[in-house]
């Protein structure tokens, strides 16, 4: 079969600056994901008349400087903003209010903003407003946002400063929280008591509560929204949060819109070291990097996973304990990671550097729908499966995505694209569904199988070995890869793409240099694909060669060694 013609070739967007690495690929040359420290020193007031000290601008080092030198906003120029309208176009509204550098007159700032039905506070420049108090009604450390309420940072951090747990922000059904250059910092959310020996407000169902009035009190550490409530930020950094449940930054159940900003150093002991969604979730031009998650998605998690080890080694009575009819891990929302596509003046949208405690490690989904456009997905890694992404019964999209340098200590270095009716997962879980186009998965790593792509039912058999079967018709997954090019993954088994059950097309994309490591005689060793149980079809224009120590095990038609 003939290479695909060169012209062709050159049309993908992931050919240059790719086919002639080797190794790890150079993550800086990928967006940008390697780039160490910018942070810059200062001395910036301190609110409530604290003493003056070294402050830090605690930039994240990832990407370049997306504020732009002439100081203009570019998230809001010339784009489309489509569902998002107006609300994120406005200038300043309502009652402005300017708010000295004192914590105290923020809180009352916010307050009667709140009874004003809404307005506009301009904080005061580069200053730290230490919060110190919590409200004992909510848990928090601002007062809830029930109005429509813009916070212009004018380069200023509100921090946690006190030895009680709280988190800084919560949007309550109704609420619109706007928030403008400014850095949230050490929120710290819990499972919040209520004090007084009264009962705790009545869950509702626009709230996180949804009938659990416990459900959602230990998420988001900097920012929760309830349903019915949404948040736009713009130009902020959230760091150095934290959640006993999940969304170490943010969590969301209603809408947030995150723009030009960073969410890096947070950690969620739940999902979504990050970011967790339930609601509908629009990361543009961010950063997202450097979080830790005790569950799934390092990163982003979209709904919660199903309860236990996806690792297989144990999966069949893991399955079992962690199932729990009762559970919402199918609950999840819909996810849109976007970079900027202006060629060289471009920003990518980045997710690296996050891990995992299960899977997913920048990524999770469970159910609900993702889009993931000029982002780079690099240097990850999960303690189960999906060391760069993992969705499972979800419809995922990945168009013009790098995913570089991720590892899972189970399977699926770079993807894992996982569903259907099997073991483990309750009756009503539909086929999951993929696209990968235009897109780069390279040098990613698992222990297990499947070092670029795992596609299918995750529980394999290991003992059973890999034999020639018919097709097994009821897929669970189904994945189309076009103008792709998976190269340099390593893994025991299928190096570039194992296929379990499930159904894979490949369109003009190649598979090249992937290895598997298996040294066993029970198993065919493929270090390109693996295609166990299901269906693997090529078109003329694809091309998979070069693998060790061999291209293709099991049926893959118009697959040489």
């Amino acid at each position: 079969m003939a290479t695909p013609p060169t012209s062709r070739r050159r049309a993908l967007w992931v050919a240059t600056g790719v086919a002639g690495l080797t190794g790890v690929v150079g993550l800086a040359a990928l967006g940008g994901l390697a780039a160490r420290d910018d942070k810059s020193g200062g001395t910036e007031p301190v609110a409530d008349n604290h003493a003056a000290a070294p402050q830090h601008s605690d930039k994240d080092s990832r990407g370049s400087d997306e504020h732009g030198k002439d100081g203009k906003d570019r998230g809001q120029e010339g784009r489309d903003k489509g569902e998002w309208g107006e609300w994120g176009d406005k200038d300043d509204h309502g009652k402005v209010r300017e708010v000295p550098c004192d914590d105290d007159a923020l809180v009352d700032a916010l307050d009667l903003t709140n009874r004003d039905h809404g307005g506009t506070l301009k904080l005061a420049e580069n200053c730290t407003y230490e919060v110190d108090v919590k409200d004992r009604k909510f848990g928090g450390g601002l007062p809830e946002i029930k109005q429509d309420v813009t916070i212009k940072g004018n380069g200023s951090t509100i921090k946690r400063d006190a030895e009680d747990t709280f988190r800084i922000f919560r949007v309550v059904d109704g609420g619109a929280l706007t928030l403008k250059d400014l850095t949230v910092k050490g929120g710290n959310a819990n499972e919040f008591k209520y004090g007084g020996g009264g009962a705790p407000p009545t869950p509702t169902a626009s709230g996180p509560a949804g009938g659990d009035e416990k459900r959602g009190e230990g998420d988001g550490g900097a920012l929760l929204v309830e349903r019915g409530g949404k948040a736009h930020l713009s130009q902020v950094k959230l760091t150095d949060n934290n959640a006993e449940g999940n969304g170490g930054a943010i969590a969301n159940y209603g809408r947030v819109w995150v723009e030009d900003s960073k969410v890096y150093g947070n950690h969620a002991q739940g999902d979504g070291g990050g970011i967790f969604n339930q609601g509908v979730l629009k990361v543009e031009e961010s950063h997202v990097d450097d979080n830790t998650a005790g569950g799934n998605g390092g990163g982003i998690a979209n709904g919660n996973g199903l309860p236990g080890k996806h690792d297989g080694h144990d999966a069949e009575a893991s399955a079992l304990k962690g199932y729990d009819p009762k559970g919402k891990h199918d609950e999840a929302g819909t996810v849109e990671i976007v970079g900027s596509d202006h060629g060289k003046d471009g920003i990518k949208s980045t997710l690296s550097h996050n891990r995992a405690g299960k899977n997913g490690g920048g990524l999770f989904s469970s159910g609900g729908t993702v889009t993931v456009s000029f982002t780079a997905i690099g240097g990850n890694t999960a303690c189960e499966n999906g060391g760069g992404v993992y969705a499972e019964n979800t419809d995922l999209d990945l168009d013009k995505v790098h995913v570089v340098g991720n590892h899972a200590d189970g399977n699926g270095g770079g993807v894992v694209v996982t569903g259907g009716k099997h073991w483990g997962y309750p009756n009503n879980k539909d086929e999951a569904s993929a696209t990968i186009s235009d897109s780069v998965i390279a040098d990613n790593t698992a222990n297990r199988f499947g070092g670029g792509i795992f596609n299918g039912e995750w529980l394999v058999k290991i003992e059973d070995g890999f034999l020639t079967r018919e097709h097994d018709k009821d897929d669970n997954a189904t994945l189309t890869i076009r103008d792709t090019l998976v190269k340099g993954n390593t893994a025991l088994n299928g190096g570039g793409i194992f296929n379990n059950k499930a159904k894979i097309t490949l369109t003009k994309t190649h598979v090249t240099k992937n290895t598997a490591t298996d040294s066993s005689k029970l198993h065919r060793v493929a270090g390109g694909v693996l295609n166990n149980e299901g269906r693997v079809k090529l078109d003329d224009e694809s091309l998979i060669s070069n693998n060790d120590p061999t291209n293709c095990a099991n049926t893959v038609e118009d697959c040489f060694n």
